[in-house]
């Protein structure tokens, strides 16, 4: 005898407890690893960018102090807070003076002696740069220390400019998380007329 299909009740197949608790498991681990990759990639990207920042930072104070100091005749050091004075290139509405002899074999601009300040200085973490008495201008920030120090005579000028680091790793050592450092040696073109900077 032919018995009648019902249509209308089809079993359904679906997943026991014991092969949804497996899947769950294979999917969270797999999710915790997408997770770990991620986040590892983030946190590379950031310590390479801030790499980046803080080596262009100390490039940029390098090139300033660099061509400040090559045109100084005064230099007043002091830790954190430097002042730089270079001949007065232009008057006060912006011309470019001319250069006079003053029979000693130098050269001055505008009334002999004058000169620009230019002040490098630490406040709060950040580089500045002033000429004169201009608006000051940042050269840098999250600068730990700022060290000028002046030997040779007054010839030779040496600096040292050490940066906090922008991305410390959780449990990493003293010694991987410490600042770090830029020397720049700098022999100065003009002769100092200055007697307070230490170079005797």
């Amino acid at each position: 005898m032919v018995r009648a299909f019902d249509v209308g009740k089809t079993r359904t197949a679906g997943l026991t407890l014991t092969e949804l608790m497996i899947s769950v498991s294979i999917f969270s681990i797999v999710s915790i690893g997408l997770l770990m990759g991620f986040t590892s990639l983030e946190r590379s990207y950031a310590a390479t960018a801030a790499f980046t920042i803080n080596h262009a930072d100390q490039m940029r104070i390098s090139d300033y102090l660099a061509v400040d100091l090559r045109r100084a005749v005064s230099v007043q050091a002091a830790r954190n807070d430097t002042s730089i004075y270079i001949p007065s290139f232009y008057d006060a509405n912006g011309a470019i003076q001319t250069p006079n002899l003053d029979g000693n074999g130098g050269v001055y601009y505008g009334a002999m002696g004058s000169s620009v300040k230019i002040r490098y200085y630490l406040s709060a973490g950040t580089m500045y740069r002033q000429e004169g008495n201009g608006q000051p201008v940042i050269l840098a920030e999250n600068v730990q220390d700022f060290v000028f120090d002046v030997t040779d005579i007054g010839k030779v000028v040496k600096t040292k400019i050490s940066f906090k680091p922008r991305f410390n790793s959780a449990g990493a050592s003293d010694a991987a998380t410490a600042a770090t450092a830029f020397y720049n040696t700098i022999l100065l073109r003009n002769a100092r007329t200055d007697v307070t900077s230490g170079a005797n």
